[in-house]
């Protein structure tokens, strides 16, 4: 009913909302600078009326108000544009790892420079030129075994550096999920936090807002998909979990407590597993890190590939384990894998990524980490081809030997020669490379300046890479054994070639012009052997020039060795400018959407001001109106005395 106490009531009741409003201006205030924060707003609503006219209640000429109360402390957030900024988040997170990572395979290249490789190329191919204008001169000679091992130094010093990046990488990689598990967990425990104030009908803002600035967080790693549940409870899982073992759980949090969910696993080491008997690669054995979890022991997987696998197919299946690093696991940093396989899993060509759990998400920090880690193995491929290339086309030259024994059937030395120290084929027809020129480090073995174990270099001469190249260690001890002459492809050692004098300088003009020879070294492969390179790659065999020297034959398909390094630099810089332009787009884009959401959720200090106004004029207003009552109830209660 109404009356001077119900006014009072009313009063009274609009004094409390606006002071709750203004304690909400207050926390706004407070927080104007708080990354991540919302701002608030107090929603207002009318009390219930008085009840309908009826036999028992008051009939007047309507339906009288009773105040004003606090409904809800609403956050102010568009959810859509959340959405919008955590996409372009991922494919800002890739490509600022890309373009990290690739700038410093720009800083190993070093190129356009004369220390170079491009720079060295040019000073070894020169050198040979001078030689052979001059072959009777230690000088000259010695000027090409320094630039030759120059060169080769230099191969070696960027294939150390570029694994040296893979390592660093990796320890990203690692690092990384360690930070997605982390936050996982961390958005877990606010989703139940959340949960349990909503249930007890409050509003959760502040934990909500923690919530989000953890889930842009995540989103820079990785790409997610967000399901919103009741009692603004989440499920998030991976959008890309395609490779997830079966029967895992897919859910990485989830609204209901105390039940399963996915995390994942880094891979620490990649171990192969080979044959004894034969050396063929029959497996694998990953040790894994249960990153992000308080039991940070390491596991072991026991990997075996199934049948009919040749040896590329394993080779490029452990290359794509090594590339990617991450495995699905369970709550506790588990790998499925190791779950699943128990004592062991076997793996085949077509399923193994779902068979194993690899995790490759297709945005984000980890894609771009990933993506790198592909980069470097394919430039490393590359620099492989150009030095195994390289060797072979020289080796090929210096020798005049094209079709070398294979392991298996190498014979004793002695039967490559004749008595006067002429090359002979063996009962193959294969003759043997007495002089290699540039070798594999890692299987040459010398004694007092000799090369002991020559059968085994020549055997392997197709192992080369930019990793082990280099000058054969005879050579740099006596320059004076390079082949130079027209007719010492006949001979096993230069000094043994009588038909040539010391001026002659064909074979090294003849090795200088491979400056322009177009070589298909592009395709080549691990396995390739100089015969291969010669007749497979090159289209046929060695031809005599115009000097008769025994040399490659042009390939039009092909490129030159400086070409073909130029090729790898373009790439390179252009993948390089992809991703800063990519991530500049990017970060404007980003820009945009934040400055959207700081005009919808954002703090305006001038906004709180004007609304403090507000709150206080309205407190003061109803202030006033107690205080009329006052007065009123004061005429009532004391002015009948008199």
């Amino acid at each position: 009913m109404s009356g001077l106490l119900s006014i009072f009531n009313i009063a009274k009741r609009g004094m409390s909302a606006q002071q709750y409003s203004i304690s909400i201006t207050n926390h706004n205030v407070a927080n104007a600078n708080t990354e991540g924060y919302s701002r608030q707003r107090a929603q207002l609503q009318t009390t219930s009326p008085y009840q309908a006219p009826s036999m028992n209640s008051y009939i007047g000429p309507g339906q009288l108000g009773t105040g004003v109360q606090v409904d809800t402390v609403k956050r102010i957030r568009n959810e859509f544009i959340d959405f919008q900024i955590r996409g372009e988040f991922s494919t800002q997170g890739k490509y600022e790892a890309r373009e990290a990572l690739l700038g410093e395979i720009e800083n190993i290249y070093n190129e356009p420079s004369d220390t170079g490789i491009s720079g060295l190329l040019g000073k070894f191919y020169d050198s040979w030129h001078q030689l052979s204008k001059q072959p009777q001169s230690s000088n000259a000679r010695t000027v090409v075994a320094q630039q030759s091992k120059a060169l080769a130094d230099e191969l070696n010093h960027n294939y150390e550096q570029l694994n040296k990046l893979k390592e660093n990488t990796n320890l990203q990689i690692k690092e990384s999920v360690f930070k997605v598990n982390n936050v996982l967990a961390q958005i877990d425990d606010l989703n139940q936090q959340i949960i349990s104030v909503k249930v007890s009908e409050q509003e959760p803002n502040d934990l909500m807002d923690r919530r989000d600035q953890l889930l842009d967080e995540l989103s820079t790693l990785m790409n997610m998909d967000i399901k919103k549940q009741s009692f603004y409870g989440q499920d998030i899982t991976a959008q890309d979990s395609a490779t997830i073992p079966g029967g895992a759980e897919k859910l990485l949090v989830r609204k209901d407590p105390n039940m399963s969910v996915s995390r994942f696993a880094y891979i620490s080491g990649v171990t192969v597993v080979k044959d004894p008997a034969n050396g063929t690669i029959t497996g694998l054995k990953l040790d894994t890190y249960r990153a992000g979890n308080s039991n940070d022991s390491g596991d072991t997987v026991d990997i075996t590939f199934a049948g009919g696998m040749n040896k590329e197919q394993k080779e490029e299946i452990i290359r794509e384990i090594s590339e990617t690093r991450i495995l699905w696991a369970n709550e506790k940093g588990k790998s499925y894998a190791e779950i699943n396989g128990g004592a062991g899993i076997t793996i085949t060509k077509d399923k193994f990524r779902s068979e194993l759990g690899l995790f490759e998400p297709s945005k984000g920090k980890l894609n771009g980490l990933q993506s790198v880690q592909k980069d470097v193995d394919k430039y490393m491929a590359q620099m492989d081809k150009l030095a195994k290339g390289l060797a072979m086309a020289v080796n090929s030259i210096h020798s005049g030997v094209t079709d070398i024994p294979d392991a298996a059937n190498l014979e004793a030395l002695a039967n490559y020669i004749d008595g006067d120290n002429k090359l002979k084929g063996d009962s193959n027809g294969k003759h043997m490379d007495f002089l290699p020129f540039f070798v594999n480090k890692d299987k040459a073995i010398y004694s007092g300046g000799l090369l002991t174990n020559l059968g085994e270099v020549i055997t392997s001469e197709n192992e080369i890479t930019a990793g082990n190249i280099t000058i054969n260690q005879e050579i740099m001890n006596d320059v004076m054994k390079i082949k130079t002459k027209t007719n010492d492809d006949l001979y096993d050692q230069t000094e043994n070639n009588v038909e040539n004098g010391t001026t002659d300088g064909n074979r090294a003009l003849t090795i200088a012009q491979l400056r322009n020879a177009f070589m298909k070294i592009g395709g080549m492969k691990e396995s390739t052997t100089r015969a291969e390179f010669i007749s497979n790659l090159t289209g046929g065999t060695l031809e005599v020039n115009a000097v008769g020297v025994k040399t490659i034959k042009n390939n039009k398909s092909g490129t030159t060795t400086d070409n073909y390094f130029k090729d790898v630099i373009n790439e390179l810089g252009i993948q390089t400018q992809e991703a800063k332009r990519i991530g500049l787009n990017q970060s404007s884009l980003i820009g945009g959407f934040q400055q959207a959401r700081e005009s919808v959720s954002g703090v305006s200090l001038d906004e709180e001001m004007a609304s403090l106004i507000q709150y206080q004029h309205a407190y003061s207003a109803n202030a006033k109106i107690v205080s009329t009552v006052d007065e009123l109830l004061d005429v009532v209660i004391n002015g009948l005395k008199r």
